[in-house]
């Protein structure tokens, strides 16, 4: 097998190889901004879920907010008083 090496395909090889690395190029220049700014924004990102759950388990709004309200304190008796009436009825009934 001969190969022959005229200008003309040495000149298509040069191209093709420079058309080649200016794509490669690009690419790689497109890619490092966003995979800086991926890694910059991932690390923001756990480090203010860190920050924000600390303030939050360590301020007393996190108890307030998880207290029950007196409605709903005072609706739980009743409904355990009723739970203990129909109990009571349900007795009752079954020994007639």
């Amino acid at each position: 097998m001969t190969v022959t090496k005229s200008p003309a395909s040495a000149s298509k090889l040069e191209l093709l190889l420079t058309s080649y690395f200016n794509i490669v190029k690009r690419t790689v220049g497109d890619m490092v901004p966003k995979a800086i700014m991926l890694n910059l924004v991932v690390h923001s990102k756990e480090n203010m879920q860190k920050e924000l759950l600390n303030s939050l388990y360590k301020s007393q709004g996190l108890r307030d907010s998880m207290k029950e309200s007196d409605y709903v304190v005072s609706r739980r008796g009743e409904c355990k008083k009723m739970i203990e009436v129909l109990a009571q009825a349900e007795a009752v009934i079954g020994n007639i």
